[in-house]
């Protein structure tokens, strides 16, 4: 879907800041990323439905909402839609804890359940989260010049805006992966070949653009075309 959070390009937003390399800056930041990873283990969410709750966000209140805030909200309506806790008993627990009360004590975690959780995480991590399938025909080839396809997408992709109608280079092979579209809306699966994708960043952004730079983006096959057969470009 085209949102708020589809920002690539957009002009006047500032320089992206790259001398912080923290990945927290506060406990709870760690205790959300970890309930994610749990969540994508064994809450049985995959990252694309979990992406598209994030870009549903009314467009303020995701730019005021700092990145694990958005994770945060996130899991709150995942863990509600799976039954994992009740709306009412979260917002208890929420109130109790703005006024100090303590929890209960649920006690220690079942040592089999944890094994398994390391396990699949584990996996995960070596797979990157996403469950690969096995390879299909690939219609495009390393150094193959393709272009990114306009579409209508009311809903969840992968694709961002700022690539649509851009012209592009084939640099790699990733696998075959279900298309995200699909995921994240519990649709039929639909396996693609992904590839890795260069843009020269005059391309992308025009003669503004940083000298000598480009982006290389994983891209499923359904979201690009040959590049002599595309007369479409995005609007500039």
């Amino acid at each position: 879907m085209i949102g708020i959070h589809d920002m690539g390009g957009m002009h006047h937003l500032g320089p992206v800041e790259t001398d912080d390399n923290a990945m927290f800056h506060a406990d709870w930041e760690g205790r959300v990323f970890g309930l994610q990873m749990i969540g994508a283990a064994v809450g049985d969410w995959p990252a694309d439905e979990y992406r598209y709750i994030i870009e549903r966000m009314p467009p303020a209140d995701y730019l005021n909402a700092a990145y694990f805030v958005q994770w945060l909200q996130a899991l709150e309506q995942l863990f509600i839609s799976r039954g994992v806790i009740g709306a009412d008993e979260l917002r208890e627990r929420q109130t109790a804890v703005a006024n100090g009360a303590a929890l209960p004590d649920v006690g220690p975690p079942d040592p089999l359940v944890v094994d398994q959780l390391i396990t699949t995480m584990r996996d995960l991590a070596y797979h990157g989260g996403l469950p690969e399938h096995p390879e299909l025909p690939r219609r495009y080839h390393i150094g193959d010049r393709v272009v990114a396809v306009s579409r209508a997408v009311p809903n969840h992709t992968r694709a961002p805006q700022y690539i649509w109608g851009r012209p592009g280079t084939v640099v790699s092979h990733s696998g075959v992966f279900s298309l995200p579209e699909a995921v994240a809306h519990r649709l039929p699966d639909r396996p693609e070949p992904v590839y890795g994708v260069r843009f020269e960043a005059t391309d992308l952004w025009g003669e503004g653009a940083e000298p000598g730079t480009s982006v290389v983006l994983d891209l499923w096959e359904s979201y690009m075309a040959p590049l002599a057969s595309s007369t479409s470009r995005a609007p500039s």
